[in-house]
């Protein structure tokens, strides 16, 4: 199976802001409350198409493009 980049968000660091959400073009991400907490989750992996816009829109730093099926990479943009 071939790597594969997918967004991964840190809770800690999530507002819930929902711009990554509104970023994402395939609506493979969603807001998702836990606990009266919102945080942005990652629902569907496979329809994912790796363009990052999720991570370029965050201004929070929550999310990081991981590399999953292969050598481990993470790449993040910090505010």
């Amino acid at each position: 199976m071939p790597a594969k980049i997918l967004p991964a968000i840190t809770p800690e660091r999530c507002t819930g802001c929902g711009r990554c959400v509104a970023a994402c073009a395939p609506h493979v991400l969603s807001l998702h409350i836990h606990k009266w907490v919102k945080t942005a989750r990652l629902d569907d992996a496979s329809a994912c198409t790796a363009c990052a816009q999720c991570l370029v829109v965050c201004p929070f730093g929550a999310v990081r493009m991981v590399r999953v099926g292969g050598k481990s990479i993470s790449y993040e943009i910090r505010a």
